[in-house]
């Protein structure tokens, strides 16, 4: 369990750097105050967002099973569905230019 949590951290981490330094690659300076505020704002809607598609998930899982306590079922079914939700970001992600980003670090 450990190891799982340690990785999932690790990978986690990974991700919000890896965003947050490409999320400004193309600002200028004189917008760069405007786009930390917005982008700051817009991450955390988007992490409001994934709570509550988990929250929404869980509670169809169990309205479909018709039960009042959730169960190992209905978080697994939660947990599946923001996994999947997740991993659509691979789609995009793909698609981004081998060179994204190089002129930050001047390339």
């Amino acid at each position: 369990m450990f190891a799982v949590l340690a990785l999932s951290g690790f990978f986690m981490s990974f991700q919000f750097t890896a965003y947050n330094t490409i999320a400004y690659d193309e600002i200028g300076k004189e917008r760069m105050s405007v786009a930390t505020s917005f982008y700051a704002t817009f991450q955390q809607l988007m992490l409001s967002l994934g709570i509550c598609t988990g929250a929404t998930a869980l509670h169809v899982s169990m309205a479909l099973a018709k039960r009042a306590e959730p169960g190992f079922a209905d978080f697994s079914a939660a947990f599946w569905v923001v996994t999947a939700i997740s991993l659509a970001a691979l789609l995009v992600n793909v698609r981004f230019h081998p060179d994204a980003g190089a002129e930050m670090i001047g390339r």
